[in-house]
């Protein structure tokens, strides 16, 4: 009953009940959103009730039964919902709570998207929607909130419909009713400004004036391309308004209207004004008919803007302030230098500007984020004066050094006041922020750069005479180091990026000159961290590490700029500069200080994550590159690292939770060792340091150690096995041709990899030990660039295989018997057991017919358990982790193509159950999904069909069986064809992929191809089923009844040409 409704309604929303009284009042309420009988009965409690909890339920529960199941409900029935909708809002609209408000317009909106199409009457609410515009105020206000939803709901595809339906609704929109839509906010506006209104409250007043700017601005950030802006981004770069706003973008009285309600309206509305104001400096240059009409515009804009910072109305307002800046560095990114000083303000403006710029990095109280725009603008504004070919003068230089001094001395107040108020709290935490504004003040560093370097060396020096004589005092003065320290840390990062714009700036023999300056100190920075870590909680301060990692940004940038394949030799005067200054004479000796120091890290640094991470990240891109990676050869650094690299010269090893950066470093130790043919050492010598560890792992497996000692207790092999698995997968990622994996091999087998197989048996349930040991197998089965290729009378592809099935094997057989079912501890594990087999039949160094010719049954058992393994997994947990779905459907391909008889005598209910995925697979053909997984289940099932055909003659048992599993289930391939033909109606991006298995379905089926034709052809109008049963006709014309390659081209031609032909007689 409706009052039972009501009741119900109150628990659920009311607030004042508990959880268990919520969710079951959410049960029971349930069955107004998911039984689609249950629409009208949801309209009469909307008509009927007076309690806004209630009426909000029933919209809800309208838009879910509408949303999810419109085709179910008749054309009429539809009508009426919107129609019913439309005038509840004319006549209860006004005396309704706000949510509820909401609620009823979403409600009108998701109705009008989903029939825009299939009725006038559903397209022309826009038109309806004015007649509430011409009411009252209140009926004004819920009009433009239609508008407001109806723009939202075009250009979002929040129905789940496909693409390319979603676009075609949203380009109507936009052609047929947005442009007039923006007209009535602005006049809405202009009518409010101007007072035209007559007498209304001041809320009412603000109600109108929120929603005609909000409207506003949604027009202007529409979709108008389809380009899908990701709105986490703050640039959204060009507007792309249509031609026929043209007029409407010209008129004066557009961007007069915005800039009046800026400068007439408090927050938020000022800071919605000044987003239009940005949209409309964003519109596409081809909108204009010429560049005058540009320049006209431009002029007009500049004008304005140059008003607001004279009075700097509404400045001190933090959105208004953040919303401006945004607005200025949009101009430049839009608009051409050359164009800006052709305009008359130029001038004036650039000196408010830089006025306003200095004056917020002195004194900004708002967040950097807003201060960033403004370092954009006038790195812009720099990097442009290349450009300037004699069209005017820039008045740059005037500015921009007064600029970049106050921006670089600003940072340092505040890192000294941050570190003075609260030690604790460091200033450069947020490393990505600070090297976006880092990035965009280096232009400006660069554009006068000797006065700018002079004046950054006039402020190192000072630094580090006061840590010096702090430091020589003998007595402990943290506070006042850190503070220095966190100051010193932001000057480092300060010359790392000036150094790395090198690349983006004309550069000169002097420019050179001022690098060497400039990291000369930075590299007697060097120094004082050595003594700062031998002094008391030396390495425990954080500034002292935000320096280090300050340390380790310079050398990137360094090495991007001086350590190419081509700066070593172009780079004279730099090292000439450096010699003069630190003794450093050359780019190896720069290499040696660095490598140097990011070893030093390793081993001082070693419970510091970040700073571990980023060293080795140096470490592995100086060794990407073939020159600099033949340099490292030739350090004593290296070549120590090369002989003595376990945990006890390199602490980081044995700290737990960096099980990717042990890899990574062993990963690039051995491509460095693998540079030089000859090898400094051998690989024998490189290896030596993990035999202890493999020794200790063999005594503690069988239980005996050499000479009576006693072994390593359960949870030390624990570590030494997790260890060791992640260095030796390292190494094994190293090895990039097949001299080095041999050898590898010839390393571990047989003495060591049977034995760590046996870490299986022990820790199956122990996801630690277990993850390590699969990613191992993973790897070292990979086949990359064709490095597993044994000698013809070699056995070790089938021994390697042999003991991948061992592993796979022992460890599927104990997580079927009772793992939990997380990820962590099942899915993870199963996902890696699907690569390695995955990798092991596709990598071509096994030839596994052996294995039945001699009944040997690794092959069967590893394809038992993994199969298994795979089954265990329910559909919808194995599509809701993108990992294991990666790994589980490219597995189903490969044993399509290469083990088809397997598959076929599988049991029936086994066989279904894969071809349900590989069904549920094919539907994942848009966006967001991920395309590959459609196009690998079309694979397979092209793989299935293609045999079923070819072998369709002959007596095989596969063949019976396959038959059996389809005279049981004799839809099956009927449905995928009808799903593949439907698909092929899409924009799908993968349209190849999933036609190559629609010729051989329709050719083993033809009696399921008439009965879809049949089908497709009933379910149109009369007037449309003739020319699909034309245009199925000529699907498979000029096509033979084989499946050779040019036949299948065949029909995919006359596929795109059906696709064609279907979608442009239902359009029309």
């Amino acid at each position: 009953t409706l009052q039972e409704v009501e009741a119900l309604s109150q628990q659920l929303y009311g607030g004042a009940t508990s959880n268990e009284a919520r969710a079951e009042a959410e049960r029971q309420l349930s069955v107004l959103s998911t039984n689609p009988e249950m629409l009208d009965n949801v309209r009469q409690i909307l008509e009927a009730t007076t309690q806004p909890f209630t009426q909000h339920l029933a919209c809800t529960s309208a838009a879910k039964q509408l949303t999810a199941n419109w085709g179910r409900f008749s054309a009429q029935q539809r009508l009426d919902m919107r129609n019913f909708t439309l005038t509840f809002l004319a006549n209860k609209g006004p005396t309704c709570e706000s949510f509820v408000v909401v609620a009823l317009v979403s409600l009108l909106a998701r109705i009008t998207k989903l029939g825009w199409f299939e009725n006038s009457e559903h397209s022309d609410v826009p038109k309806e929607v004015t007649q509430f515009l011409s009411a009252s105020v209140d009926h004004c206000v819920i009009g433009l909130q239609i508008f407001n939803e109806l723009i939202n709901e075009m250009n979002v595809n929040k129905t789940g419909q496909p693409l390319s339906t979603h676009r075609k609704k949203s380009v109507s929109f936009r052609d047929r009713n947005l442009l007039q839509i923006f007209q009535i906010a602005l006049q809405t506006l202009q009518q409010l400004l101007s007072g035209t209104l007559g007498q209304i409250s001041p809320q009412q007043d603000s109600r109108l004036r929120e929603q005609s700017l909000r409207l506003a601005l949604g027009c202007l950030s529409y979709d108008f391309i389809g380009t899908s802006v990701d709105e986490s981004t703050e640039d959204v770069g060009t507007v792309q308004i249509p031609s026929n706003w043209r007029s409407v973008i010209e008129d004066e009285s557009t961007l007069s209207t915005m800039l009046q309600a800026y400068t007439g309206s408090q927050p938020p509305q000022s800071a919605q004004a000044m987003e239009c104001l940005s949209q409309l400096a964003s519109v596409r240059r081809s909108l204009f008919p010429n560049q005058e009409c540009r320049q006209v515009f431009l002029t007009r804009l500049l004008t304005g803007i140059a008003g607001i910072l004279r009075t700097r109305q509404g400045l001190s307002e933090e959105v208004n302030f953040h919303e401006f800046c945004r607005l200025l560095s949009r101009v430049k990114s839009n608009f051409q230098l050359s164009e800006m000083v052709k305009s008359e303000v130029y001038p004036d403006l650039l000196a408010l500007v830089a006025a306003f710029t200095v004056e917020s990095f002195r004194s900004c109280p708002f967040a950097s984020n807003s201060l960033y725009y403004l370092l954009q603008l006038w790195s812009r504004m720099v990097t442009s004066v290349a450009y300037l070919k004699g069209d005017g003068e820039s008045h740059l230089d005037r500015y921009v050094p007064d600029v970049t001094q106050t921006y670089i001395m600003s940072k340092l107040q505040s890192a000294r006041a941050s570190l003075q108020a609260n030690p604790s709290e460091d200033p450069l935490e947020n490393e990505e922020q600070l090297i976006d504004q880092l990035d965009s003040a280096s232009p400006l560093c660069r554009y006068q750069y000797d006065r700018m370097a002079e004046f950054l060396l006039s402020l190192f020096d000072p630094l580090v005479t006061q840590l010096q004589a702090l430091a020589g005092q003998g007595t402990a003065m943290p506070a006042q180091i850190e503070v220095l320290e966190g100051e010193l840390a932001w000057l480092v990062y300060i010359v790392g990026a000036v150094v790395g714009a090198r690349g983006t700036s004309r550069s000169s023999e002097e420019h050179e000159l001022l690098d060497g300056d400039l990291c000369a100190k930075v590299f007697q920075t060097i120094k004082w961290i050595e003594l700062r870590q031998s002094l008391p909680q030396g390495p425990s301060s954080a500034t002292l590490q935000r320096l280090e990692l300050a340390l380790l940004y310079v050398f990137q940038y360094f090495r991007k700029a001086y350590i190419g394949e081509q700066s070593n030799v172009t780079s004279t005067n730099l090292y000439a500069r450096l010699g003069e200054r630190v003794g450093i004479s050359d780019h190896v000796t720069v290499m040696d200080v660095i490598m140097n120091k990011t070893m030093s890290n390793l081993k001082v640094w070693a419970q510091h994550g970040e700073i571990v991470e980023k060293s080795l990240n140096l470490f592995q891109e100086l060794a990407s590159g073939y020159s600099s990676s033949k340099t490292l050869l030739k350090l004593n650094v290296i070549v120590m690292a090369l002989q003595h690299h376990g945990p006890s010269q390199l602490p980081f090893l044995t700290v737990s939770g960096n099980p990717r950066n042990r890899t990574n470093f062993y990963m690039t130790l051995t491509r460095i060792l693998l540079m030089d043919d000859n090898g400094l050492m051998d690989f024998e010598a490189y290896m030596a340091p993990f035999l202890p560890v493999l020794r200790h792992l063999t005594a503690f497996f069988s239980g005996q150690m050499p000479g009576g000692t006693e072994g390593p207790s359960r949870e030390e092999a624990k570590t030494l096995v997790t260890g060791v698995l992640r260095d030796l997968r390292g190494v094994c990622i190293g090895m990039a041709n097949r001299r080095a994996y041999t050898m590898l091999f010839d390393w571990l087998y047989p003495d060591y990899l049977p034995m760590l197989v046996k870490a299986a048996e022990v820790w199956c349930y122990d996801s630690s030990v277990t993850t390590p040991l699969l990613k191992f197998f993973a790897e070292i089965v990979h086949n990359k660039c064709q490095r597993v290729a044994f000698e013809s009378s070699s056995p070790n592809g089938i021994l390697l295989f042999r003991e991948a099935s061992r592993l796979l094997v022992t460890y599927g057989r104990r997580i079927l018997a009772g793992a939990p079912l997380t990820y962590k501890d099942r899915y993870k594990g199963i996902s890696v057991c699907l690569l390695i087999l995955s990798r092991c039949l596709s990598g071509g160094y096994v030839n596994f017919g052996v294995f039945q010719l001699y009944c040997d049954s690794a092959l069967t058992d590893a394809l038992d358990t993994v199969l298994q393994l795979s089954l265990s997994i329910p559909v919808s947990e194995l599509m809701a982790y993108p990992k294991v779905m990666r790994a589980y459907f490219p597995f189903q391909e490969i044993l399509f193509h290469n083990h088809t008889p397997y598959l076929c005598h599988l049991e029936t209910s086994v066989f279904m159950r894969i071809m349900a995925c590989l069904q549920h697979g094919l539907k994942w053909i848009n966006p967001p999904h991920d395309i590959s997984v459609s196009s690998e289940c079309a694979s397979a099932l092209y793989h299935l069909v293609d045999f079923r055909f070819r072998n369709g003659k002959k007596d095989q048992p596969a063949l019976q069986a396959l038959a059996k599993h389809l005279s049981e289930n004799s839809h099956m391939f009927g449905s995928l064809l009808a799903l593949l033909i439907e698909s092929a109606l899409d924009d799908c991006p993968n349209q190849w992929a999933l036609s190559r298995p629609m010729l051989g379905l329709i050719l083993t089926n033809p009696e399921a191809f008439e009965q879809i034709k049949h089908q497709m052809c009933e379910s149109l109008s009369a007037d449309h089923r003739e020319r699909m049963a034309e245009a199925l006709s000529r699907l498979m014309d000029g096509v033979n009844r084989n499946l050779e390659s040019r036949n299948r081209d065949r029909f995919t031609q006359n596929l795109s040409a059906f696709r064609h032909d279907v979608k442009a007689f239902m359009q029309a």
